[in-house]
């Protein structure tokens, strides 16, 4: 690849670290609305999200095939570089590892909020419980899927 190249790449993966902060950013704010129970505002950040990831499988794209452009065969979840030892290629690399690390911290943080919301879940579905009158008693399995009290049991087969 010739200098031009890589600093063709280098722009376009700039525009894609900047995608990622942004992503970065909405996940945070994604998880202050988990944790204030703001629809709204979890609502606007969702669309947000959505928004910012169509735009980064579009970078994605554009980065295929400008590579392919190239003649530099990748696939489109592949950020490695087949050379990278040519002083021009050593800002590429660079920008191709903080890609990486950045989609790393992203799925961490994606997990983290998918576990805020299983929280949140979990505690809406044990007031619901509440309200209904349930008894956390007479539930026929508990949480591993293993037979409950059989008080609840007793009751079906009565029926």
């Amino acid at each position: 690849m010739t200098e031009q190249q890589y600093s063709e790449l280098d722009t376009l993966l700039k525009q894609g670290i900047l995608l990622l902060d942004s992503l970065s950013e909405i996940y945070d704010q994604e998880l202050e609305a988990l944790s204030s129970k703001d629809l709204d505002r979890l609502s606007d950040t969702t669309q947000e999200k959505m928004g910012l990831l169509n735009s980064f499988h579009t970078f994605t794209q554009q980065r295929v095939e400008l590579l392919s452009s190239f003649g530099v065969q990748v696939e489109v979840g592949d950020y490695s570089l087949p050379d990278t030892s040519s002083p021009a290629a050593r800002l590429t690399g660079e920008l191709h590892t903080e890609i990486k690390q950045k989609l790393k911290q992203l799925q961490q943080k994606n997990k983290r909020n998918e576990q805020a919301i299983y929280r949140n879940q979990q505690n809406v579905n044990q007031l619901l419980a509440i309200v209904r009158g349930h008894k956390k008693q007479d539930q026929l399995y508990n949480k591993s899927g293993n037979s409950g009290l059989y008080k609840a049991q007793s009751r079906l087969g009565k029926a």
